[in-house]
């Protein structure tokens, strides 16, 4: 770009930056109502975020590297929360044991419980054995008490959302099936979205409560050589039927494409706020350009071209884009941030944490930058293409 054009180009602006302030209340309101759906857009697609950023994070961060599961829950998401009612027998942890490249095999059961009327009143219970916590959760830190330890029984060893919402402290009771296991530990909260919300408890014991002895719902596995785990797991599925086996990486790929469902509803929801904004911005600049024909008539009948013109009115449109862009995405930080405390407050924990990255606004800020073309493109060429003559008469 030459000298002189950058010269066109910044008077061009000035222009539009002026024209735009001769009618500040209609500018502001058109500002305004872009603003309102990129903070909207903004505020909903940090839910899926902080979901997916938290969730990585936190399996990144677990020790085993397969996870197997009965056949038939081989697609659920979260399989350390939820039981699905399925189940597979002990004895095959021998069997995926000396599997070759398997190192060491993890039994756990899982129950989640329901002790409460809360909207979070419920309790993720797994059963394992003490080396699980020792060798796969060893970033788990203790608030108070101790952890599990071998020949443990009726005890439990519960996170920090479950102390927190059950108002629970050492030695205090939780009934499982008419039976009372003690609170021996405390967890510090992980940063992890469900980690808190698991209670532990001895395997056996917990077997026992439910009257599955010897079965399980789920076998956590570390490999010796981490680039074969993907051949690993296929060999467990093919080699045993009962059971599925799946890399962490592949349990996270199902999670994000339950993720990305509904981030999909999401962003279906705010495209109703962000076509809104494009009509604020088509009628205001319809509107401003029917009230100037005459002015920039006398604006072509002077020398200004059709494209200058054309410019102008695109340039106006983009300024409101751009501005509303800036607002809208600093509201919807401000947006994220009250989803997380109102949930926390709802719920009594801090359940969800709503994240605003870089990429998200940037997309809020692009979003509304082509919210002020779209809306700017036919005014621009509508007056742009006008008859001087017809445009000096125009009253």
């Amino acid at each position: 770009m030459s000298g002189a054009q950058i010269k066109i180009a910044m008077k061009v602006v000035k222009l539009a930056i002026r024209n735009l302030a001769r009618r500040p209340v209609r500018t502001s309101l058109t500002i305004l109502g872009v603003t309102v759906a990129i903070a909207f857009t903004v505020g909903l697609l940090s839910i899926s975020e902080g979901f997916i950023i938290t969730t990585n994070q936190s399996i990144a961060r677990q020790g085993e590297h397969i996870l197997v599961r009965p056949q038939e829950t081989a697609f659920h998401p979260m399989p350390m929360i939820e039981t699905y009612g399925a189940t597979f027998p002990q004895e095959l942890i021998d069997r995926i044991r000396s599997i070759d490249n398997v190192e060491a095999v993890y039994p756990v059961f899982t129950y989640t419980m329901v002790p409460g009327q809360g909207m979070m009143s419920f309790i993720s219970l797994n059963g394992v054995t003490p080396s699980f916590v020792s060798d796969l959760r060893s970033y788990l830190t203790l608030e108070k008490g101790r952890f599990l330890e071998e020949g443990d029984k009726y005890v439990v060893v519960i996170g920090a959302m479950v102390a927190e919402e059950q108002q629970l402290s050492l030695g205090s009771q939780i009934k499982v099936r008419g039976r009372d296991l003690e609170v021996v530990g405390i967890l510090r909260p992980s940063g992890g979205i469900f980690e808190d919300m698991i209670a532990y408890v001895p395997l056996e014991t917990l077997q026992s409560l439910l009257h599955a002895p010897g079965e399980l719902t789920l076998a956590a596995v570390t490999v010796k050589d981490l680039d074969r785990a993907s051949e690993t797991a296929v060999e467990i599925t093919s080699s045993i039927p009962e059971v599925t086996a799946q890399t962490s990486e592949e349990v996270l790929g199902i999670l994000t494409d339950f993720i990305g469902i509904a981030r999909a509803m999401h962003f279906s929801v705010a495209s109703i706020a962000l076509l809104i904004g494009i009509l604020f911005v088509l009628s205001t600049m319809v509107m401003a350009v029917s009230e100037r024909v005459r002015e920039i008539g006398t604006m072509r009948a002077i020398g200004a071209s059709r494209g200058l013109v054309f410019r102008l009115i695109l340039a106006e449109s983009l300024m409101i884009g751009l501005v509303a862009g800036a607002v809208g995405c600093l509201g919807g930080y401000l947006v994220s941030r009250l989803i997380t405390f109102g949930v926390s407050k709802a719920v009594g924990v801090a359940f969800l944490q709503t994240m605003v990255t870089p990429r998200i606004l940037a997309m809020g800020l692009l979003t509304a930058l082509l919210i002020g073309a779209l809306a700017g493109l036919y005014p621009a060429w509508r007056i742009s293409r006008a008859n001087i003559v017809e445009s000096l008469r125009h009253e």
